[in-house]
């Protein structure tokens, strides 16, 4: 999510999942009364739901920026052949996938592990996708 999007999510109904701790942080006195001023102008929207879109918002943005580095290769998946490819300029015979080992890797990995015990926790049948710690060709 960016942060010209949190304007509409903040009007719309809030269906997220919660973790089933209380999380307690102190912050300071001007971020504070920012939130507070958000939650007033979007009154539909708690307390909670304005702090967790701010930080998944400002978490996404640190995460874009993280490198990666491409480690073994996961997969090979062959691709159809050109003639097939509609409306695509860029042709490469497979895609390739490898397993990222930069800092963006090691986050999902870890973000993973933790996401899993929680939704453990919580007592959630069915797991969040997330994306993979992987890293495809050409990026």
């Amino acid at each position: 999510m960016e942060a010209k999007d949190l304007v509409k999510v903040w009007n719309a109904p809030d269906y997220s999942r919660l973790t089933p701790k209380q999380v307690s942080i102190r912050l300071p006195i001007l971020v504070a009364a920012k939130i507070s001023a958000l939650c007033e102008m979007y009154p539909r929207s708690s307390k909670s739901k304005v702090i967790g879109d701010l930080l998944a918002t400002a978490l996404g943005e640190v995460e874009k920026e993280l490198p990666s580095k491409k480690g073994r290769l996961v997969y090979d998946v062959p691709l159809p052949p050109p003639e097939m490819v509609i409306g695509s300029d860029v042709y490469t015979e497979s895609e390739r996938a490898y397993e990222d080992v930069g800092l963006k890797g090691r986050f999902r990995t870890l973000t993973e592990k933790y996401l899993r015990e929680l939704e453990k926790e919580a007592g959630i049948k069915e797991p969040l996708e997330i994306p993979k710690p992987w890293v495809f060709e050409g990026e």
